[in-house]
């Protein structure tokens, strides 16, 4: 169960993504710690994982519809940071 928290690429994050959320919902992961880990991608590597205030679309193709209507659900009351 390793995930890098710090993804040097779209394509890398968006792998860490899959796997986070395809441990979630095999309940080998709490929603607690794929919250902080999401959370952290939004802090952090906004710029990879955002654009326009939007999910990236590169990484909307990657991880599919479902997982990216997870992360949504989890980047609910997420302030993307200016700095």
């Amino acid at each position: 169960m390793e995930l890098i928290k710090n993804p040097t690429t779209v394509k890398l994050l968006s792998q860490q993504i899959i796997k986070a959320c395809d441990l979630y919902l095999c309940s080998k992961l709490p929603e607690d710690k794929l919250r902080e880990l999401i959370w952290y991608y939004g802090k952090y590597h906004g710029d990879k994982l955002f654009r326009e205030q939007k999910l990236n679309s590169t990484l909307l193709n990657r991880i599919g519809k479902r997982r990216a209507t997870l992360v949504e659900r989890i980047l609910c009351g997420f302030q993307i940071s200016m700095l």
